[in-house]
């Protein structure tokens, strides 16, 4: 039985120009580990970062090769008009296989989706005990009602089987495989790990409870310690490792248990996380700080606090503030993730937000990279009230339209006069600009030096930076102030 596991395109939105080192699939990689651990014979594919086109191509390229039995496709809203495309030429073939389709986009509309596609069975949830089921049944031609967490199509009508329980035992799923990234990059240094599964927040925008549902379940330490290790031993090229826990941080002493077996492993590896605003300690910071922790990524979404509480972020601007001075003695690259468009956002709101990152900039330099226009997933609350106003339907998602934005308060257009605000007050890439330069560079430009004095090697990315829409005498100037931060010469 030969398997081909696939990530189509992404739209243009969602792909990473530079793939060398970009996020990658893990979770298709546990689903091939747990594959092949019983010993199957799974081919991965990953075209995510690719055009539509050149994504069929590599896909049937390989179909063609391995003529396998069963094709598996990672569905997510991004990607789901490039995989509808292979689904649809794959059903016209004489000797046609299983599809099976899974992924977060899937476990909300299967039905939809099954409805087009009657051929195609759905992994609902997390797929990793599921699959193998699914597989020795169709191996055996067997049938489906018995096998907990999918659905499909039987003469017309929607089958959805027994939900499927949680994995709870994390650490008796295999490690994802995660060659087929790094050998199908021979520059990449940066690797991704999962220590931790769910995320007890029910955030408004967010679809990740739908898989999770909204439970926190951890990996033992010393498991992840050895996924770290045989990462580092299979690919001496390692030296990043970003922790995608959806909430690495909210177990402190946890954290602090992990950073202390990486101290003693002595890897030579840098490591970043995505993390809550809350709940922090200075103990657990210093402890990162020691194991080599660099970047962290921390979910702020907006500044004001009528927004903050509409979402459910379950977080306030105390909280931030809490955070921003239990940060303050350490030298992490600090990223909030921002995002602009909520219901009920206004011209008031978007100033709210700029002025409290400006305050928090100013005693301790956040990186405000991006401002992400409000996108709605199905399985959010955000697309039900986007529902509710007649706005969208569920259909939107069998055409080949790009997943939207939130545009019930707001056009597209005002969403990119709100992101720009934002970028020009806030960013640090926009200090080149003159917007940037007046409301951003000219606000705090000894808290941005100090930054990048602190982070000489994010320096050369923003001299770098192609806007430069003020006198070149001036960008002279600050580009040569930059340089000399990033040799040394002012310190």
């Amino acid at each position: 039985m030969k398997i081909l596991l696939s990530m189509m395109s992404c739209e243009p939105s969602s792909r990473y120009e530079s793939a060398a080192n970009s996020p990658y699939a893990i979770g298709l990689g546990y689903i091939c580990s747990v594959l092949e651990k019983d010993g199957y014979v799974v081919k991965m594919l990953i075209t995510s970062n690719d055009d539509d086109e050149l994504s069929q191509k590599k896909f049937f390229e390989t179909y063609d090769a391995i003529s396998p039995n069963i094709v598996g496709f990672s569905v997510i809203s991004s990607n789901r008009v490039s995989t509808f495309k292979a689904i649809e030429k794959i059903n016209i073939l004489v000797d046609r296989p299983h599809i099976v389709i899974g992924g977060i986009h899937t476990s909300v509309m299967y039905e939809q989706i099954l409805k087009k596609y009657p051929q195609v069975i759905a992994v609902i949830g997390e797929g990793e005990l599921t699959v193998i089921e699914l597989v020795k049944a169709l191996e055996s031609n067997l049938e489906l009602d018995d096998i907990k967490g999918i659905a499909f199509n039987r003469n017309g009508q929607v089958i959805l089987t027994e939900r499927r329980e949680l994995i709870e035992d994390l650490d008796s799923i295999p490690f994802p495989n995660h060659e087929v990234f790094f050998d199908s990059s021979p520059t990449r240094t940066t690797g991704i790990i999962f220590s931790a599964r769910g995320c007890p927040s029910r955030c408004s925008f967010c679809c990740l409870k739908i898989i999770s549902r909204s439970e926190y379940r951890k990996r033992d330490v010393n498991k992840v310690l050895e996924e770290i290790k045989f990462l580092k031993n299979k690919y001496p090229r390692l030296k990043y490792i970003k922790i995608q826990d959806d909430t690495f941080l909210l177990d402190n002493e946890r954290v602090i248990a992990l950073c202390k077996l990486i101290i003693s492993a002595e890897l030579a590896i840098t490591f970043g996380c995505i993390a809550r605003v809350k709940p922090v300690s200075h103990e657990m910071f210093s402890w990162m700080e020691k194991a080599g922790f660099k970047m962290i990524e921390f979910g702020l979404e907006t500044g004001s606090e009528k927004l903050l509480e509409a979402t459910h972020k379950n977080i306030t601007r105390k909280d931030i503030i809490n955070l921003v001075d239990i940060l303050k003695p350490f030298k992490f690259s600090v990223h909030f993730l921002v995002m602009c468009g909520f219901p009920g956002e206004n011209d008031s709101t978007i100033r709210e937000s700029v002025s409290f990152i400006q305050s928090i900039q100013r005693a301790y330099y956040v990186r405000v990279i991006a401002v992400g226009k409000l996108e709605v997933f199905p399985g959010t609350e955000i697309y039900d009230v986007m529902k509710g106003h007649g706005s969208i339907d569920d259909e939107y998602w069998m055409t080949e339209k790009r997943v939207p934005y939130y545009t019930v308060d707001h056009d597209v257009y005002k969403l990119i006069e709100y992101e720009n605000f934002i970028l020009d007050r806030t960013g640090i890439e926009r200090i080149f600009s003159l917007n940037g330069f007046k409301h951003h560079f000219l606000k705090m430009p000894r808290s941005i030096l100090r930054h990048l004095l602190n982070h000489k090697e994010f320096v050369p990315h923003v001299v770098s930076m192609p806007i430069k829409s003020f006198s070149p005498s001036i960008y002279s100037y600050i580009r040569k102030i930059l340089v000399a931060l990033s040799i040394g010469d002012l310190e």
